[in-house]
């Protein structure tokens, strides 16, 4: 019903919303990207089209989320697929601390190279997944359990309490 509305703005022979290639997409990203848009281009049909694009083509959706993870300064080979850097690449400005912020969905833990679905409850739980909700990918296994085995062979038994070496607090214990 939204579309018709839209496009009932529109005088149809003239706007083909279905019809924007790849190419053309990839080339108006720059302006059709950056919000807040300018009202000629959010009321356009060719921004219309663009939207449509976005939301019908997996390459062009992905590609999308590649160039955020780049504009946000990270390397999206980094990540096990786009739609996972996407999520942990995300910085919000409103919400300082992730587990406050309704946009993120996906956390990454680098001490444990876990990610996990927070729970938003309020509190800071989160749900480990084994694979990306998007596109299937197998992610890392996590390194949760070798961590605590291996602070126990070095005497911690309760590290969430101890003064345990600097290296166990982030990802260089393991890499």
């Amino acid at each position: 019903p939204w579309r018709n509305d839209f496009l009932s703005r529109f005088d149809r022979n003239i706007c083909n919303v279905n019809f924007m290639n790849c190419d053309e997409y990839q080339y108006r990203y720059r302006d059709f990207s950056k919000l807040p848009l300018a009202a000629e281009i959010a009321n356009s049909p060719e921004w219309f089209a663009w939207m449509e694009h976005f939301h019908d083509c997996r390459n062009c959706f992905d590609w999308t989320l590649e160039q955020r993870i780049k504009e946000r300064g990270a390397d999206p080979k980094d990540y096990p697929c786009v739609h996972i850097g996407n999520q942990v690449s995300y910085k919000c400005d409103i919400h300082p601390d992730p587990a406050d912020c309704p946009d993120i969905l996906i956390s990454y833990f680098a001490r444990f190279d876990e990610y996990s679905i927070a729970v938003k409850d309020g509190g800071t739980s989160a749900v480990a997944i084994r694979y990306c909700p998007w596109c299937g990918i197998v992610l890392p296994d996590s390194k949760r359990n070798r961590w605590f085995a291996e602070l126990l062979e070095l005497g911690f038994d309760t590290p969430v309490t101890q003064d345990i070496p600097s290296q166990y607090w982030t990802d260089s214990w393991y890499r």
